[in-house]
């Protein structure tokens, strides 16, 4: 039987010394449950993804200083350590590497050898691949270890002479274990399991994956780490989004244990939920404000801040101004009382009256409507100011795809929750925050959308239905398919030209919004990188 401690948990990126105490209780914690090693995720000794503070001269310097306190902490307590960690290459790269320590030494490193340069991964910036897997003979046990991306080289057209799963099969390991920081997607555990499965059965041992916890810029860290039989049985999976670390051990017979998924609106839940604790934590901030309107965007941000955070962080905003029903005072206000969060009521229209009268010309139409947008931006960032806070801005995907949101407005604050989340997916997650706790007016997601500017506004004055136009964002975005394509899948060549446009027209608005939390395959974030000035093939 072979027992190893899990470290899935969140490194802070750049603190070299508090990840290297959290590296070391764990060693503690595993001599206690008598496991033979601890395994941390993916460069887990500076953070992932460490950018550019890898150039900064200190960091390498840190490491080395953290390598020796380990192989210190290993003598003394008699476990051992495979952690990540950069190793100096040449020039100003490194390699993306795992050290096993032992008994006070360095006994072998490891190198990642496939480097991913889509989405949000950008290694080959930083790092230069590593030589061939090999195999280490270490306490009576055949080790092998591959990094993240290397483990799904069987995904990938075999262009190479071997790819590091064909090395490890060869050498016929007794364990495979793989660090990771793979960050969350949608449903994206379901499809590790399965490359993970065919892993195991072709190097004919188990498998462990070690996957990084928690919230960092733009995308959140699941966790979910795995062990598998050889048979490519799951034999444990930690939770998802759950910090800590865990006891893992296998033997020749084992049963295995049921494969445990969210479904996805629970997914998107937590995964925000994480995201805004993380981020908001991290930042040292003292509250959030939200913008609290009594539409669905706002109800639905304010209710995971809350669940994040708790009601004392949270405090909703309500700024009416001439043309803001009565329905929305009262929902905004029933919803913050449901919530116990802070509220207060701002009124813009005095605002709004004296803005116009000391502008040179006379303002009507979109520029009118916008200029109450942009005071209520003033009044948030204002307050966050004073507070100390962060404003969490309430846009969703379907806005910030087709520029229907106001820069400068409705778009000011530091972190956008809802940004790759669709507006159909927002309803969605109201109908399941409501059927845990109903908090949530009723009318709130009865009402048409409206970003009410204007008497009567409603969404679908400018845009299809949302049922309609969702579909079509998501051919393009995470499909990237052509106006061909869309016309083919049935949608009228007139809207599917003029959505294509639009997403493609206001690229200069995203580039100056505030970072979201990727959900999907394609956010609006470092993952999708389109210039701003520029013609897109249709």
């Amino acid at each position: 039987m072979t027992r190893l401690a899990v470290m899935q948990q969140r490194p802070i990126v750049g603190d070299i010394d508090h990840n290297t105490a959290l590296i070391v209780a764990a060693m503690r914690a595993a001599k206690d449950a008598g496991a033979l090693a601890v395994v941390t995720p993916e460069l887990f000794m500076v953070g992932y993804p460490p950018k550019d503070i890898l150039l900064e001269s200190l960091t390498m310097t840190g490491v080395e200083v953290a390598l020796k306190t380990l192989c210190k902490e290993s003598a003394q307590l008699g476990v051992d350590v495979l952690v990540g960690a950069p190793a100096k290459a040449r020039g100003r790269r490194f390699y993306n590497s795992v050290y096993l320590i032992s008994n006070g030494t360095i006994i072998h490193r490891w190198d990642k050898q496939l480097l991913p340069f889509y989405d949000v991964f950008d290694d080959p910036r930083y790092f230069v691949p590593g030589k061939p897997t090999d195999v280490v003979v270490h306490r009576g046990m055949r080790w092998g270890v591959i990094i993240c991306e290397d483990a799904w080289a069987d995904m990938y057209p075999d262009d190479y002479t071997m790819n590091p799963i064909t090395q490890l099969a060869l050498q016929a390991p007794d364990c495979v274990i793989i660090p990771t920081a793979s960050p969350f997607e949608v449903d994206k555990t379901t499809r590790r399991l399965s490359v993970l499965s065919a892993l195991a059965k072709r190097v004919n041992c188990p498998v462990l994956m070690v996957n990084q916890v928690g919230g960092q810029d733009d995308v959140v860290y699941a966790g979910s780490s795995m062990l598998l039989h050889r048979t490519g049985t799951l034999l444990m999976q930690c939770p998802d989004f759950w910090e800590g670390v865990a006891i893992c051990e296998w033997q020749t017979d084992q049963d295995g244990v049921p494969f445990s998924v969210a479904p996805q609106v629970a997914q998107r839940c937590e995964a925000i939920i994480m995201g805004i604790r993380d981020y908001v934590r991290s930042h040292r901030f003292q509250s959030v404000l939200i913008g609290l309107s009594g539409g669905i965007d706002s109800a639905v941000t304010a209710v995971l801040a809350t669940q994040a955070l708790g009601c004392e962080w949270v405090r909703g905003v309500f700024m009416p101004a001439g043309v803001t029903s009565q329905e929305s005072e009262r929902d905004a206000r029933l919803l913050a009382e449901q919530l116990g969060i802070e509220f207060a009521t701002v009124p813009i229209q005095s605002m709004v009256d004296e803005a116009l009268r000391h502008l040179p010309i006379p303002i009507t139409g979109i520029a009118l409507e916008n200029i109450q947008a942009r005071i209520r931006g003033c009044v948030l960032m204002t307050l966050a100011n004073q507070s100390g806070g962060v404003v969490l801005t309430t846009g969703n995907k379907s806005e910030y795809a087709m520029g229907y949101c106001t820069l400068y407005g409705d778009m000011v604050g530091g972190f956008a929750p809802l940004k790759d989340v669709y507006k159909t997916q927002v309803y969605d997650m109201a109908a399941y925050l409501n059927q845990q706790v109903p908090v949530i007016p009723a009318y709130t997601i009865e009402r048409p959308p409206t970003a009410e500017l204007r008497e009567n506004q409603c969404d679908e004055d400018s845009l299809p239905p949302y049922e309609v136009l969702d579909p079509i964002l998501s051919q393009y975005i995470e499909g990237r398919a052509s106006v061909e394509a869309v016309m083919a899948s049935g949608v009228d060549p007139e809207l599917a030209t003029w959505v294509y446009d639009a997403i493609h027209r206001v690229e200069y608005k995203r580039h100056q919004s505030a970072q979201g939390i990727k959900l999907s395959r394609i956010a609006f974030g470092s993952g999708r990188r389109m210039p701003v000035t520029g013609s897109v093939p249709r």
